[in-house]
């Protein structure tokens, strides 16, 4: 009698710990990121985890307790190592998909850290790509390095009479400046995970996921191609050093847990003060790998286009239905600007030497473009900068969200 309430002890151990293992591993599955390395699942299951996490935590946490008791009830059957090894996976699977996120990429979507250009001379080399918003001649850049982890800066102040953030992906290479509002409603934005090698946010106060490269709410592209999305502000590229001659007044992105002299110190808060160094690690040999391997970090590109290299960075832009890419290459080998049209609209795209920035600007004029500055003056009147552009980012993620893209239109 004994003998059999030990084996139905030590089945619902096995019983408990598998589940535990279970959920928690779809949890490590879909929302670790890092996961992806080695398994990939479609956008609807990671999606459906997403929505069901609370739950599939709660499920989890319950059978690892239910497991916990299990074994010390039955730890006369049940091998204390084979409970330990376990534990401790369980332990890494629920940390790694349902904690480490939120930690590893805090946002700083309200609280990000602005300052002057001669501030962030000490932390910015002159020839750092940063990625600009200037709306009104208000100007504020961002380079990859600093932008990186968070994926979200700014600072709750208005540029131009409203909110603006700027979103960012290593993996694509592309910073998209927003005001973080979707249908009238007011999102608070967050780093989520990746999909196709491009950062997937989510909105904290609805929990809806949001593609940064679409800059919809999931839902909303599911129900409809023509899903409302946040308003997207005009951006461009220039390394820093010009950046500083163009808006001496302009302000400059510092992450603050990036910055060694802003980390809080060991005895503050001993965990960030080793984890975060740790992750900035992780963090930049993944973007090396990703910049300098043909090869997409995760192998989760559907749409293979060899029109270019796959890393090759691609100026993308698109009028309604209309999609163009332009590599920096082909603008300068024809004298620095090109009239086209794109959507039906004219537009012209242009190449400035002197502050080493492309910029594609709506053609309000009427008449071909000969020569235009960096700020969009032309002889027939000044043009407006065309928000949707992507500066700088991976061909092979443009391609694999816009399939239909052109190349390099004349």
């Amino acid at each position: 009698m004994y003998d059999n309430v030990l084996t139905v002890g030590s089945a619902l151990y096995a019983v408990s710990a598998f589940v535990s293992l279970f959920l928690s591993g779809l949890l490590f599955r879909d929302l670790a990121d890092v996961s992806q390395w080695v398994v990939q699942t479609a956008r609807h299951t990671t999606m459906r985890v997403w929505y069901h996490r609370h739950a599939i935590a709660i499920a989890s946490l319950l059978s690892f307790a239910t497991s916990i008791g299990l074994l010390w009830y039955n730890q006369d059957t049940v091998s204390i190592w084979l409970g330990l090894s376990a534990s401790l996976l369980f332990l890494l699977f629920f940390y790694s998909g349902y904690i480490n996120p939120h930690i590893m990429m805090r946002a700083r979507m309200k609280n990000g850290v602005f300052v002057s250009v001669e501030q962030a001379k000490k932390h910015y080399s002159d020839q750092e790509s940063v990625i600009v918003i200037d709306i009104d001649g208000e100007a504020r850049a961002h380079s990859d390095r600093q932008m990186l982890r968070p994926h979200v800066a700014g600072n709750g102040q208005s540029m131009g009479g409203e909110e603006v953030v700027m979103t960012y992906c290593g993996l694509t290479n592309l910073g998209i400046a927003y005001t973080p509002e979707i249908d009238g409603q007011a999102v608070d934005l967050a780093p989520m995970n990746q999909l196709e090698n491009n950062l997937v946010m989510y909105d904290k106060v609805t929990g809806e996921p949001i593609q940064q490269i679409w800059g919809s709410k999931e839902a909303d592209v599911n129900a409809c191609a023509c899903a409302p999305r946040m308003k997207e502000h005009p951006t461009f590229r220039m390394p820093f050093a010009k950046f500083a001659q163009a808006y001496p007044e302009g302000q400059v992105f510092l992450n603050d847990y990036l910055i060694k002299e802003m980390r809080p110190s060991f005895w503050k808060n001993p965990f960030l003060a080793i984890y975060d160094p740790i992750m900035d690690l992780l963090f930049k040999s993944a973007n090396v790998y990703q910049a300098k391997s043909d090869k997409p970090v995760f192998p989760t590109i559907e749409v293979k286009d060899t029109r270019l290299a796959s890393k090759t960075l691609i100026w993308g832009v698109n009028v309604e239905n209309d999609y163009v890419a332009y590599t920096e290459q082909f603008v300068r080998e024809h004298n620095g600007i090109i009239n086209t049209t794109v959507g039906g609209k004219a537009v012209v795209v242009a190449y400035d030497e002197h502050f080493q920035s492309l910029g594609i600007f709506y053609n309000h004029s009427g008449a071909d473009i000969d020569t235009i500055d960096f700020w969009g003056n032309t002889l027939h009147g000044k043009l407006s900068r065309v928000e949707s552009v992507k500066a700088g980012a991976y061909w092979m993620v443009w391609a694999n969200f816009f399939p239909e893209t052109d190349l390099n239109r004349g």
